[in-house]
């Protein structure tokens, strides 16, 4: 789908690209071929390139990349870094004195300060855009504000980052100042734009519903050994090791399994801060001949793992609306999961999978149970699933609506901040 005009577009993410970003990289090649002019503003380089296929050979796309100039050791900052704000300041000169005096009448609205948000956003210097897209709304802080320096639009996506709680406190004023800022906001999920409201955005900025995509040729059905009697229920989770997927419940869970008499093997992809309290509920719960931590493996690899699995365990106490739990579906694993945030807007409740309360081992176990005892269902499910994914969740259709919403934005006047 070409673009009407060359919109100028920049993506603002901590780095690019990233092993769980899938669906930037996806959309940066997308608008790309759509005729976009594309620039991607990171605040650290990224160890993941060797991780995307895709990019192999992509040198157009690692030019577009502008990194902030290196925050620490001092002894980098005060030569590399400091030869970066003189080039951006020789060779756009004009643009540098009007982003200086923004900063400095900006200075108290973000936690940096005058002399850092100068330093730290000096690689926006020089960029004119139409949009300047803040994947993960949280992330906005002390950028949102450069619209009066870009002279373009700013579009903020909720995710989920800033409805947790450490967000607010780390940043109290977070919410007042993305929302003055916001010419407009997307939402991968109707839970996070009614939390969002209820954080206070205001009712004329314009928001969009866009939900997660994921790349359908890579995950699609694979033929499956049937189960022989006795053999045990394969169950994975997918996901970052971290509190909010609630891990220790999927593993009560699974205890609950095993005490019902049930074989059952346990296999958890993902990495993260909170591996060793896994650890630690699996040897207390006595899990370890039926818990495997596989840690992350690549994007490439991840659909040989789920088609190992007969269920996919999602026991989460806050989600915006989850990826890896399109990928089961969408690959015909049938999920059992939670009402967390957007959860119940991805699986569709006795017909793709089941939803059950959070924090809840019991239904988890009850649900898993039935699945272990009825092939038929699984099967079902998982049909329902894959069909689903595919009339809705297909990376093209989404990279389409990004360029609709891009295009509907441009042609808005910029919101009075």
């Amino acid at each position: 789908m070409p673009a009407t005009r060359k919109l100028k577009i920049g993506i603002f993410v901590m780095a690019f690209p990233r092993h769980s970003e899938t669906f930037i990289v996806t959309k940066v090649l997308k608008l790309l071929d759509a005729g976009c002019d594309v620039h991607i503003f990171t605040m650290g380089p990224s160890d993941d390139w060797k991780q995307f296929a895709v990019l192999e050979g992509r040198d157009d796309v690692r030019e577009r990349i502008h990194q902030v100039p290196p925050i620490g050791p001092w002894r980098r900052t005060a030569t590399v870094g400091a030869a970066q704000v003189a080039k951006a300041a020789a060779l756009h000169p004009r643009a540098f004195a009007r982003f200086a005096a923004h900063s400095w009448k900006a200075r108290r609205e973000t936690p940096m300060g005058f002399l850092k948000s100068l330093y730290a956003r000096a690689h926006f210097i020089g960029h004119d855009l139409d949009i300047l897209h803040v994947e993960f709304d949280a992330q906005g802080v002390g950028v949102a504000d450069l619209k009066a320096v870009l002279g373009c639009r700013v579009l903020l996506s909720s995710r989920g980052t800033m409805q947790q709680l450490s967000t607010l406190d780390r940043v109290p004023g977070a919410c007042a100042y993305l929302f003055r800022y916001a010419d407009g906001y997307h939402f991968i999920s109707r839970f996070l734009e009614s939390n969002t409201e209820r954080l206070g955005l205001p009712g004329d900025v314009p928001r969009w519903l866009i939900e997660p995509a994921i790349d359908l040729d890579l995950f699609r059905p694979r033929p499956r050994e049937p189960r022989s009697p006795g053999s045990p229920l394969r169950v994975v989770s997918v996901g970052r090791m971290s509190w909010e997927k609630g891990y220790e419940f999927a593993l009560a869970a699974i205890a609950r399994v095993r005490d019902a008499g049930v074989a059952v093997e346990y296999t958890i992809y993902g990495d993260g801060p909170y591996r060793e309290p896994v650890r630690f509920a699996i040897e207390q719960l006595g899990l370890s001949r039926h818990v495997r931590l596989a840690g992350a493996i690549a994007r490439e690899q991840m659909p040989a793992a789920y088609a190992d699995a007969d269920v996919m365990l999602h026991a989460a106490v806050a989600e915006g609306f989850c990826n890896a739990v399109v990928e089961a579906q969408a690959m015909g694993i049938p999920v059992v999961t939670t009402d967390a945030g957007g959860l119940p807007e991805n699986v569709i409740d006795g017909v793709t999978g089941f939803v059950v309360p959070r924090r809840d081992p019991a239904a988890l176990a009850e649900r898993l149970v039935r699945l272990s005892r009825d092939e038929r269902l699984r099967h079902t499910l998982g049909a329902a699933g894959h069909d689903r994914s595919v009339s809705r969740f297909d990376l093209d259709r989404q990279a389409e609506a990004f360029l609709r919403l891009y295009e509907e934005l441009a042609a808005q006047p910029v919101r009075p901040s």
